[in-house]
């Protein structure tokens, strides 16, 4: 969506805190670390820390550090939090709405004095960090529970960014393939999709949004290794099938041809691929010999 990217590339310039709303999957953390990217401060590190991930009792020690020491008689050794390691850089607050009441006023004064004490310590420590956090859930029902606290809430949304559902924004579902068809390459990762694939990809309602296209191309490269390009059949099934149930429903053919079809297209795609060797293309598909042979005669395919 180009009101989105416009809204990343303006924010990536300001200092201030952003908060990140959207459903779960939108790929907020996308955004987050498309702002940083695009920020000065895209040298530096860029740390995510997921709320939610850890107990009450550990996310301070996760975000501050701790001092060595022990506790119940047990040596503690010294370690450094997450905002020290992103220090320069950017520190992602993901699920920020999980953050413990405790914590929240530890969180508030970094974001007020850019200072924090780790947990044990008595000194405190300067740190240069942008902060962006991330929810999917509302804080402003948190805030009327008596969850989150008022100060702080008004301090993590100087800048706001609500991530559109996936299926609200089609437009960057080619963007989106290119970008995790270069994260999950290997040396003889396809480097390209075809225009079938495409566009199912682009036609799918993606109901678990961008996480469930991240996953889909994921598979899809896997069973496309060694080969040229990433094609229909290497698409997960739900989506493939999905994709015939929405065309039949249209009126364009019945599903019967439209399942045909599909064979048809795959049964050649695996004979090319072994070079039109009938056993070899029966044992990468798992049937018998005979019934590839019959399969091949139905559909006027040629092998050797």
């Amino acid at each position: 969506m180009v009101r989105l990217r416009e809204i990343v590339a303006k924010f990536a310039k300001a200092e201030a805190p952003v908060l990140i709303s959207g459903e779960s999957g939108t790929g907020k953390e996308l955004v987050a670390r498309a702002i940083h990217e695009q920020s000065d401060r895209r040298a530096r590190p860029f740390i995510a820390v997921n709320c939610a991930a850890f107990p009450d009792a550990l996310i301070e020690a996760e975000l501050f550090g701790q001092e060595a020491g022990s506790g119940n008689g047990i040596p503690v050794k010294k370690r450094e939090g997450r905002l020290q390691a992103a220090e320069g850089g950017t520190l992602l607050l993901d699920d920020v709405g999980e953050l413990p009441s405790q914590s929240q006023p530890r969180l508030l004064r970094v974001l007020e004095e850019r200072t924090f004490e780790p947990v044990g310590g008595n000194e405190s420590v300067k740190v240069d960090v942008r902060l962006l956090s991330a929810t999917h859930r509302s804080l402003k029902d948190l805030l009327a529970q008596g969850k989150f606290r008022e100060d702080l809430y008004y301090r993590l949304k100087i800048l706001e960014i609500d991530v559109p559902s996936l299926r609200e924004r089609q437009g960057d579902v080619p963007l989106l393939i290119s970008h995790f068809m270069k994260r999950f390459a290997t040396p003889n990762a396809p480097t390209r999709i075809s225009d079938e694939a495409a566009k199912v990809l682009a036609q799918h309602p993606f109901p678990g949004n961008v996480r469930e296209l991240e996953h889909a191309i994921r598979h899809a490269m896997v069973l496309a290794a060694d080969q040229p390009e990433l094609r229909l059949e290497h698409l997960p099934p739900d989506i493939v099938e999905g994709h015939l149930a929405r065309v039949s429903n249209v009126g364009m053919r019945p599903l019967h041809d439209a399942l045909a079809q599909y064979e048809r297209e795959y049964l050649r795609h695996a004979l090319e691929a072994c070079q039109g060797h009938k056993s070899a293309t029966a044992a990468l598909l798992g049937i018998s010999r005979k019934n590839l042979w019959e399969k091949l005669k139905r559909y006027g395919i040629e092998g050797h």
